[in-house]
């Protein structure tokens, strides 16, 4: 009695108009998660308060990365995330501060404490802008020179 003609032209235009809309929906959905902030927030802050010498390691799932001191930021294909830190870390963005980060003693790769001391606050006050990511970020708690820092690479 009320039945649809499946014949006629209207359905079979609504009915492609539908399947592409849901397919467009699809496609659009990110295919991973955001990066977790967070927990690399935790690492860092958890290092910067424990004595000097400590070091933590964390898996990074992201393909880029900032650092400006305060806070770290995190990128990938499922989005952008931000976690503020307790305490200013430096970013180990020099091949010497990469050294320690990697666990040279500050000692052996720089001349002085206060060559340690400039290059630390050249790092705090460069752009911090996005980077690769690494697969795995390293965090180290240095003293030396009067300077009590902590560098994450």
């Amino acid at each position: 009695m009320f039945e649809t003609h499946v014949d006629t032209l209207y359905l079979w235009v609504g009915l492609g108009t539908v399947s592409v809309v849901v397919l467009g929906v699809i496609v659009g959905l990110p295919t991973t998660a955001p990066p977790d902030a967070t927990e690399a927030a935790a690492t860092i802050d958890e290092v910067t308060t424990s004595p000097s010498g400590s070091i933590a390691h964390r898996r990074l799932i992201a393909e880029e990365w900032a650092l400006d001191g305060r806070a770290i930021r995190l990128r990938n294909d499922g989005g952008t995330a931000t976690a503020r830190l307790v305490r200013a870390a430096v970013p180990a963005q020099t091949d010497r501060l990469q050294a320690v980060v990697n666990g040279e003693r500050p000692k052996a790769v720089y001349d002085s404490a206060g060559a340690f001391r400039r290059d630390t606050r050249q790092a705090q006050a460069a752009d911090n802008r996005w980077r690769p990511a690494p697969d795995r970020l390293t965090v180290r708690h240095v003293a030396w020179g009067g300077l009590d820092v902590t560098i994450v690479g």
